[in-house]
């Protein structure tokens, strides 16, 4: 008798025994859960405590055994229990080694324990997994077998994980399906108790462990009856105990070791029959029957081919075999996989088999087979059954599909003529075309009948389609008892915006054991809840449909009028889709779902109506019965929302149902048979690849980005890969770039309006995805934009920005509508708002877009160490996969702009390798300019800090060599005075001597450097004789020129948990020069949000559902006592503290740690979630939840305070930060009496941590805390400058413990308080963010302040802005109110002095310190020597000369122009010369309308000469130096082109240079009298005394050259406004200058650039740049008011030329008024001829006013006067929006507002009598013109 038919003969008996045994038994439970809810239903009950960790997909085992423990009844009892009638203890230990330490521990004292896992998690537990079995300790260890991470990570399932444990000493146990996951979980645990032998209980992961099947729940009284209670008794007794003491766990030698472990083997031998017993076991009380191979036959004669295989796909090939009634195949399911017996599956083995074919789901790299190949080899070797011909395949890995098809083409193989023709060894389900080991696939095979309704769902993330159709096969399968349901769900790495696709299957009788994907065409009903998914550029969404099948489409098509649906659906839907639909004759229905759900009051709630629609349309259920379960549903799900919310969901419901208005049938034309693309549609469908200029990365795109973005993937053959140069992993960057989003999840994006921008870019830096940028244009890439109406650009701010616009740009196509710039813009009102996506588009906002980002970079224009700096550097991580919103990704793309051409980082696997490196999307990009962007990679979870030391050290070490060869080299060439050595070797050789003096610096100066040398290596290197040469060594190591910054970066899981072990060695060590960056969502966000040591305290998350009782561990202070770390406690909410905490941590020599607040979708924010992520960061600061600190160890050598707190005051409680969370609130529902009990206590810790931190950061005077400090220091700064002068300050002021934001401290601090206010002023004289409620406060406040409050305040601004320092009048005049007394003047720092804001500020430090009491702080200057080498040459040449000051004037941007045309203005012989000089500017600078020119001027060479023969002997004018880098100057010069060029000699000196000076004379006497500042004043006034004066009459001190040069400040530039428009000579450039003068008692005196240009003639060159002005220009159609003085003129003069040359273009313009005035009419009317002339011409707009003041006898009349008299004030500024312009010295503004009010007043007149209200709201209207930017003026 064959094998096989005793084996049926005595399964049919068997289940005969089991049918009988159970034929009373109660009606057993039946549940519709996955596969890990199965297995953790029989853990739960059989255990006494669970070890966790999170990781996929295991994860949520412990989730629901730890949610269970956590439920409490009514009564406070434990509503879920095990067998002994105590919840489980689940403990979440800090890694996967953690969990197995704590279970062998558990194990070895009595408990019944056990854990879960997967993937490199199990790999973890390997060592203890050897000393489990080693000591024969009974547990089940239950695994969601997942893939390892090879060349890359992989989330999914295979057997990778548990194949790679085969030999620790389990016992292995696999399961097929949902039923058996539960099943076996329940033998296991039986077997493991009866034989000591640990097991392993494995399920397929994902597939199995996620799979939504019904299944028949084993219950209590079951488990009980099966349990072996004497074996848990005996297992209790062998626990360690002082009451029978023993040793465990000895050190053995080789005498012994051997024996002890072949001692066990009778365990082991017996775990067949124990294991076959329990099963036995099982059936006899369950009634359901396994074996430990499983065998499966199903056709009439005998097979002759065997398929092996285990997990999911037993069912597959069973199904499919019995599909087909195969009588060659039989099937063997491997159940009990370790230990194998060779006899038993051969018993099973039928001896009509001849061929074999095994099926692993692993890859061993290297063997000879995969496991279960070598086992079936091996078992027919030893049982003698030779003759039978074993083929090994491969499947399935990282989850793909196995499905009935490729189960055939398997049998096909096998059945193939002779075995040398059977593809052996063989994969199945990809295309091998390099190796040729893939099997061909045939037709599809559908085993399921008709009886199985198969849907399939398309949605969108967090859209709800996956949660209701979970709901829904609950819904079905409960509905009837004999309804079976299946479901199974795939999903986008792209968190929570990518796509979702839904499986599911249902039957109302016939078990539905399908393990795989719905197959094509074989789906009764389609849903796309998408509309963007039927575009020609997505998704092929009706594949799966089946011949008139149902389709239903959720779209906005669906409101328009009927009669153009068709039309509207063929220019939406690809022609692909359009033409399955016709072909199949699907029935076709549309609907729009998010209007509809708008209607009732429920946006943005489709899943209730896209359910309804599904049981209206595919007859899963009776329509009526789908109505009345979907109505309790209803109530069931919302009724903790109120009566309200439900109804509203029940009316929804019923309008679905019945409306026939909604859900609309689609006639499908017949002409969709024939649908194609056109070139339009065809273009629109490759849009985005069509950007790609790179041949490299576009083949990449097409071969394999785009198939696996369209859900393609499993068609590309192994080949593309190769030919793109994928293996081992490596990945393009920039991928993400050409993906886009559309819709966003909102359907909403940001729109600027750029009259309320004042450009901080505050919006640009929260940004999480890096759509929303800000561009700097020139002036005619704005007017080439693809939509110049809508490309909106404004005047860029900043000197560095001459000449430039700003525009802020949104990508339509990648943005995801998260509202975080919106909050984030400072402006009120905001400088954003959100509007609808699809308006943006329709106006251009996609080209505009791609335009911006392909016009040249310009971020090397401005200082990218500041906020508004920084992003103007190209992101490099853009676009990424990241939730909407997400709190993580601005971290990262700040690090990419500040560091990202020389970073190199490694992150840890969590949520930033998911949105960071998921393929084949790389959101790390590069630059366009330079190619180069930060090189990332990853590891595992747990020891990244590992892999990024790994990095550090050994390219410390390349570099270190890298050094020594340069040194080497450099060397030799200075010790042999080649003649022979090219320029090409002279020139490196400087580069490479100036990279050695660099080498250190933490900068973009050695990759720079790099960038200079590069072709001159590969020019020597090309020459023959460099072959082999030390050279060539060098260049061999070039990747070690740049100096690297090494990121080590990832989530508070690694950080805090798994990976502390490996980073606090990394961090312990000052060598150890690496920077990491944590961000902190405060849970394990990947994995689903379970806990870490991260999570607070009181914080309900998974596996910790009852609320977390430990508190979050402090990773700041913890490194903080190591002294040498760098740690920074940052947040978004403050970006300048951000920025410059992360500049710190790169600068710092040695390791960092900066721990970043990031809010995550886990966290349940409310109301909006993510939507209002910075707004959950600033709650999260201003509530003391997340402190803001830097702690710099390089302060420590300063003897400073190396604490600074930066965020020093609770402004809110932090109860009303934890009442904005999901998991907060949610404790305070379930547990109110724990919630309020540890909400208390956060409260009372964030006080006291708050205290102690104030204590520590007042810390390093003669006062140990804030309190004793006697004067307080307060700023309000937007950009940092006022910080940071306080900051100085308070560190020089003994009686302060250190500079506050202002907002950080109550009124009442400064009551009865000495108080120094350091005050910038912001936009149109808006107070700063960090002073806005403080000074909110002081003007509410009407309670005086007591006797001996005290106050200063020192001012920062730009004098040229109407507004100038009015922030700090502001607190000044408020202050004065409430009766507090002013010490000392206000001081003004401006940026537009000659000195700059110090002037200001050292005049009134000069007053401060006398009003405080204090000696000043002693000044120890400190010089920087320049470095500086004397050359051998004894003198250069003229060219050599100006090629050295031609390199300084180009790093200062500044060219060389030459006077084309120069006019006196004013009459002959005048004393006041206003002279017209013209420029010829060509191509070397362009200018905006309003700029200004900036000219250095240059010193006289005879003068230079003279001084330089007077004050040394030892060097002249001529003297050759060489400079590296100085000045911008690298190379020979000689000492008289610096002087002449650079050095301001004759400028007028300051105290600092004095003091300087002091350093090097020897004479007290004489030192005593330079540091004098009253003997300074007295030169001044006496001589006009200049830096070469003092440094000959203090000859003495003679510093030397080096010094010097360091000493002298370089000259500055003096900025003339442009008079010339550029519409009308955009290549020339004219000015009008007054020759100024100065007086001192020695007579008359010139400023330097005056007298340059006075001796200037026609021809000659200057060298200048331009500088923007301060005011915007007119459009054409606005009135305007110019007001100017004498060359205050010029800016007006050049708006009403723009307007003229407007005009004679045929433009219509506004009335334009100019208001003139100077002295004399006869000597300067300037311009007169040219004004008169536009009179005459334009008269009907333009209007001119003069006022010469010296010309009237009697009282003077100035401009002011009469715009207080004439009318065209009020018209055309009060009652038509006009634009006034203001320009003249600082004493105009002042009469002239008075007068706009008199002007104001007088129009208002006939409309309010009363003259006082006239007079208040005309100075209101005139405040509003300034406030709003219609009134702007440039004053000196």
């Amino acid at each position: 008798m064959d094998r096989s038919e005793d084996i049926e003969e005595k399964k049919d008996a068997s289940y005969h025994n089991v049918a009988i045994a159970n034929k009373n038994k109660p009606a057993t439970e039946t549940k519709i859960v996955d596969g890990n809810w199965a297995v953790a239903s029989v853990s739960y009950r059989t255990n006494d405590i669970a070890y966790i960790f999170p990781i996929t997909p295991s994860s949520p085992m412990g989730e629901i055994v730890d949610e269970w423990a956590a439920q409490e009844d009514a009564n406070g009892n434990k509503k879920f229990v095990n067998l002994w009638g105590q919840e489980l203890k689940v403990i979440e230990m800090q890694s996967e080694a953690g969990a197995a330490g704590a279970l062998h521990g558990a194990l070895n004292s009595g408990s019944l324990a056990t854990t879960y896992t997967a993937s490199q998690g199990l790999l973890l537990y390997i060592p203890n997994l050897y000393k489990i079995s080693g000591e024969l300790l009974p547990t089940v260890i239950h695994v969601a077998a997942r893939a390892l991470t090879g060349q890359a990570l992989s989330i999914y399932g295979d057997h990778s994980d548990v194949m790679l444990v085969r030999g620790t000493g389990l016992a292995m146990v696999s399961s097929f399906n949902v039923q058996e996951a539960h099943d076996m979980a329940v033998v296991t645990q039986i077997a493991t108790l009866n034989s000591r032998v640990p097991f392993l209980h494995f399920m397929d992961g994902f597939r199995t462990s996620h799979e939504v099947n019904k299944i028949k729940v084993v219950s209590d009284e079951e488990l009980r009856e099966l349990m072996p209670f004497d074996k848990i008794e005996e297992h209790r007794q062998r626990a360690l105990s002082p009451l029978h003491p023993s040793q465990r766990g000895t050190a053995q030698a080789p005498d012994v070791f051997m024996q002890l472990v072949e001692s066990s083997n009778k365990h082991y031998q017996a775990v067949t029959f124990i294991f076959g017993q329990a099963l036995k076991d099982f059936a006899s009380v369950v009634g359901r029957e396994y074996h430990p191979f499983e065998y499966h036959y199903f056709g009439s004669t005998k097979p002759t081919i065997a398929i092996v295989t285990m997990g999911s796909s037993v069912e597959v090939v069973k199904e499919t075999l019995k599909h087909i009634k195969s009588e060659h195949a039989c099937l063997i399911g491997v159940r009990l996989f370790r230990p194998w017996l060779p006899g038993d599956f051969c018993k099973v083995l039928p001896l009509s088999v001849k061929r074999v074919a095994t099926l692993d789901r692993t890859k061993e790299s290297g063997a000879q087979g995969e496991p279960l190949y070598m086992d079936v080899c091996a078992s027919l070797m030893s049982c003698n059954r030779h003759g039978v011909f074993v083929a090994g395949g491969r499947y399935g890995l990282a989850s793909k599909d196995f499905s009935p098809r490729m189960a055939l083409a398997v049998l096909q193989n096998m059945l193939r003529k002779d075995t040398g023709s059977i593809q052996h060894p063989f994969t199945v389900g990809i295309i091998d075309d390099v190796t040729h080991l893939s099997l061909s696939l045939g037709k599809d095979v559908t085993p399921l009948s008709d009886k199985v309704t198969q849907c399939v769902f398309w949605g969108f993330g967090s859209d709800g389609t996956v949660g209701a159709n979970k709901e829904a096969a609950k819904i079905i399968g409960n509905s009837h008892p004999d309804m079976k349901v299946q479901a199974y769900f795939e999903y986008d790495a792209k968190k929570s915006s990518g796509w979702t696709i839904s499986h599911m299957r249902f039957s109302p009788s016939e078990e539905i054991n399908a393990p795989y994907k719905i197959q094509d065409a074989q789906a009764n009903y389609v849903a796309c809840h998408n509309e963007s998914y039927v575009e020609a550029n997505k998704f092929d969404v009706v594949r799966f449909i089946k011949k008139a099948g149902s389709f239903f489409l959720n779209t906005r098509i669906a409101s328009m009028d009927p009669d153009k649906h068709i039309k509207a659906l063929e220019d939406k839907v690809s022609p692909k889709i359009l033409r399955t639909l016709a072909l199949r004759k699907v029935k076709f229905y549309i609907m729009d779902a998010g209007r509809l759900a708008t209607k009732y009051g429920l946006k943005g709630r489709i899943n209730m109506i896209c359910m309804t629609v599904f049981f209206r349309l595919s007859g899963v259920l009776p329509i009526n019965e789908a109505v009345a379960l979907l109505r309790e549903a209803v109530i069931k799900t919302y009724a903790h929302k109120g009566e309200e919310i439900v109804q509203r969901n029940l009316d929804l419901l019923d309008a679905v149902t019945t409306d026939p208005r909604f859900l609309i049938s689609i006639e499908v034309p017949s002409r969709w048979r024939r649908a194609t693309l056109t070139e339009e549609r065809h273009a629109y469908s490759h849009r985005h690849i069509a950007l790609i200029d790179d041949e490299k990365t576009r083949k990449f795109m097409e071969d394999i980005a785009e198939p696996v973005s369209n859900l393609e993937g499993d068609d590309i053959p192994i080949s593309k890969f190769l030919e793109n140069q994928m293996i081992g992993g490596v990945m393009l960057p920039g991928t993400t770039r050409y993906e886009k989003r559309r819709p966003n999840p909102s359907a909403l994006i940001p729109k600027w309006n750029a009259g309320a921008c004042t450009q901080c870019n505050q919006c640009v830096a929260v940004c999480p995805h890096a759509v929303i940028r800000p561009f700097i244009v020139t002036r005619d890439e704005a007017e080439n934009a693809p939509n110049p109406n809508t490309f909106v650009t404004v005047k860029a701010l900043g000197t560095e920005l001459a000449g430039k616009r700003y525009t802020l740009q949104i990508s339509p196509l990648d943005c995801t509508g998260c509202n975080a710039c919106v909050q984030a813009c400072p402006e009120a009102p905001k400088a954003l708002e959100m509007h609808d996506v699809e308006d943006v588009l329709s106006v251009g906002g996609e080209e505009n877009w791609n335009y911006a980002v392909n016009l040249p970079e310009r971020g090397d224009l401005v200082d990218k160490y500041t906020v508004k700096g920084s992003q103007f550097q190209l992101p490099l991580m853009e676009f990424s996969g990241a939730c909407s919103g997400c709190g993580e990704t601005p971290y990262f793309k700040m690090l990419t702009q500040l560091f990202g051409e020389r970073m190199i980082i490694a992150n840890a696997t969590g949520c930033s390798t998911i949105w960071g490196g998921s393929f084949p999307s790389n959101p790390y990009t590069v630059s366009k300019k330079t190619k180069r962007g930060p090189a990332w990679a990853n590891s595992l979870f747990e020891d990244n800090a590992e892999y990024g030391f790994g990095m550090f050290s050994a390219m410390k070490h390349r570099r270190q060599r890298l050094i020594k060869l340069v040194e080497d080299y450099v060397h030799e060439a200075e010790i042999t005075d080649d003649l022979q050595r090219s320029n090409e070797e002279i020139e490196l050789l400087s580069l490479l001597h100036e990279w050695l003096e660099f080498r250190n610096e933490k900068s973009d100066k050695c990759t720079n450097l790099f960038d200079k040398m590069k072709p001159l290596f590969l020019s020597l290197l090309s020459v023959k004789e460099t072959k082999d040469s030390k050279l060539e060594t060098i260049w061999s190591d070039r990747d070690m020129f740049p100096k690297l910054s090494q990121w080590i970066v990832g989530g508070d899981g690694w950080a805090y948990d798994i990976g502390f072990g490996g980073l606090d060695h990394v961090e312990a060590f000052q060598a150890n020069d690496v920077n990491v960056l944590v961000v902190d969502t405060e849970m394990y966000s990947n994995t689903g949000g379970q806990q870490s040591k991260a999570t607070p305290a009181g914080a309900s998350v998974k596996f910790a559902v009852g609320g977390k009782q430990q508190t979050k561990k402090n990773m700041g202070e913890i490194f903080m006592t190591y002294e040498h770390v760098y740690v920074a406690s940052v947040c978004l909410s403050n970006q300048t503290q951000l920025l410059q905490a992360l500049v710190e941590a790169d600068k710092h020599d040695g390791p960092s740690f900066v721990v970043c607040y990031a809010p995550c979708i886990n966290q349940g924010v409310r109301p909006e979630g993510l939507n209002d992520m910075f707004d959950e960061c600033k709650y999260a600061v201003d509530s003391g939840y997340w402190p803001l600190y830097r702690y710099n160890p390089g302060l420590l050598i300063e003897g400073r305070n190396p604490f600074i707190l930066d965020s020093k005051k609770l402004r809110k409680e932090v109860t009303s930060f934890l009442k904005r969370e999901g998991r907060f609130i949610n404790l305070r529902k379930a547990h109110p009496e724990i919630a309020d009990e540890l909400f208390a206590k956060m409260n009372q810790d964030v006080h006291h941590r708050m205290e102690l931190m104030l204590n520590r950061a007042a810390g390093y005077k003669s006062f140990s805390t804030k309190d004793e400090a006697s004067v307080q220091v307060l700023f309000a700064s937007e950009t940092g400058t006022a910080q940071r002068v306080a900051r100085d300050f308070a560190d020089a002021c003994t009686l302060s413990h250190g500079a506050d934001a202002m907002n950080d401290v109550d009124i009442d601090d400064v009551n009865g308080t000495t108080t120094v206010f350091f005050i910038s002023t912001c936009g149109q004289g808006a107070m700063p963010q960090n002073a806005k409620s403080f000074y909110k406060s002081l003007c509410a406040r009407n309670e005086p302040f007591q006797e001996g409050t005290q106050f200063s305040v020192m001012g920062l601004g730009d004098s040229s802005y109407f507004f100038f320092c009015k922030a700090a009048k502001d607190i000044e005049s408020e202050m004065l109110r409430l009766g507090a007394t002013s010490i000392h003047p206000i001081g003004l720092g401006d940026d537009s002095a000659e000195e700059g804001l110090d002037e200001g500020l050292h005049k009134w430090l000069d007053g401060i310190w006398p009003a405080l009491k204090l000696q000043p702080p002693a000044e120890v200057p400190h010089i920087v020597p320049v470095k500086l080498e004397f050359s051998k040459r004894a003198i250069l040449k003229d060219e050599e000369d100006r090629d050295a000051a031609s390199q300084y004037f180009n790093s200062i941007r500044a060219s060389d122009v030459s006077i084309c045309e120069l006019k006196y203005l004013s009459e002959a012989g005048h004393n006041r010369d206003f002279i017209s000089f013209t420029l010829d500017v060509g191509n070397k600078l362009s200018y905006e309308l309003g700029d200004a020119l900036e000219i250095f001027p240059v010193n006289n060479p005879v003068r230079v000469a003279e001084f330089l023969h007077a004050y040394s002997s030892e060097f002249d004018e001529h003297t050759v130096i060489h400079l590296s880098h100085t000045f911008g100057i690298t190379g020979e010069v000689s000492i008289g082109c610096v002087f002449k060029n650079i050095l301001d000699l004759f400028g007028k000196p300051t105290i600092h240079f004095l003091q300087q000076l002091a350093t090097f004379e020897e004479d007290k006497d004489t030192r005593l009298l330079m540091l004098n500042k009253d003997n300074l004043k007295k030169m001044t006034s006496q001589k006009g005394v200049t830096y070469a004066d003092l440094l000959l009459e203090f000859k003495s001190a003679r510093p030397p050259l080096a010094a010097l040069l360091a000493m002298i400040p370089p000259i500055k530039g003096r900025a003339y406004s442009i008079t010339s428009a550029p519409s009308v000579t955009p290549n020339s450039i004219e000015l009008c200058i007054l020759i100024d003068t100065w007086w001192c008692e020695e007579g008359m005196r010139y400023g330097l650039t005056c007298d340059m240009l006075r001796k200037m003639n026609v021809g000659e060159t200057i060298h200048c740049r331009t500088k923007p002005g301060s005011m915007e220009p007119p459009k054409h159609d606005q009135p305007v008011v110019c007001v100017g003085i004498g060359s205050g003129l010029a800016p007006h003069l050049s708006f009403l030329r723009d307007r003229v040359h407007a005009a004679e273009m045929g433009n219509n313009v506004a009335p334009f008024s100019l208001y003139f005035g100077n002295r004399f009419e006869k000597r300067e009317f300037l311009y007169r001829t040219e004004l008169e002339g536009i009179i005459k011409k334009h008269g009907s707009w333009f209007k001119l006013h003069t006022a010469f003041s010296r010309d009237t006898a009697g009282k003077k009349v100035y401009v002011q006067d009469l715009v207080a008299i004439q009318d065209d004030a009020y018209l055309n500024l009060l009652e038509r929006p006009g634009m006034l312009y203001v320009c003249g010295n600082r004493n105009l503004p002042k009469p002239l507002m008075e007068s706009l009010k008199e002007s104001f007043a007088r129009a208002m007149k006939p409309l309010i009598p009363e003259g006082d209200q006239n007079l208040m709201d005309a100075a209101k209207a005139v405040e509003d013109m300034y406030v709003h930017g219609f009134a702007q003026q440039e004053v000196w």
